[in-house]
């Protein structure tokens, strides 16, 4: 049986607004091969943003690893003290909101 735990008090992080791109830092040019119906939607998606194809698959690429790190706390939070129950969900969500 799962170890209960507590929450932890600790500041909420910051949230980007939506429309924050990460700081630029130099790129690198790449040949992908893209699944061509992916391709289509997410040119349909920015077309008339003024935002590039490039620019949109990065922060997507930047998006993707963010989410593999904090998979990764979850993984060794939850192998330490047992799986993130109910309680500790809502407990950060009053954090998150404030």
């Amino acid at each position: 049986m799962p170890k209960a735990t507590t929450a932890r008090r600790t500041p909420a992080p910051r949230r980007p607004a939506a429309d924050e791109s990460p700081a630029p830092t130099r790129a690198k040019k790449i040949s992908i091969t893209v699944d061509e119906a992916v391709l289509g939607e997410v040119r349909a998606l920015i077309r008339g943003t003024g935002r590039s194809l490039s620019s949109h698959i990065s922060e997507a690429l930047a998006r993707d690893l963010r989410l593999r790190k904090l998979g990764r706390i979850v993984e060794e939070f939850e192998a330490e003290h047992g799986a993130i129950g109910e309680h500790e969900l809502e407990a950060a969500r009053r954090q998150w909101e404030g």
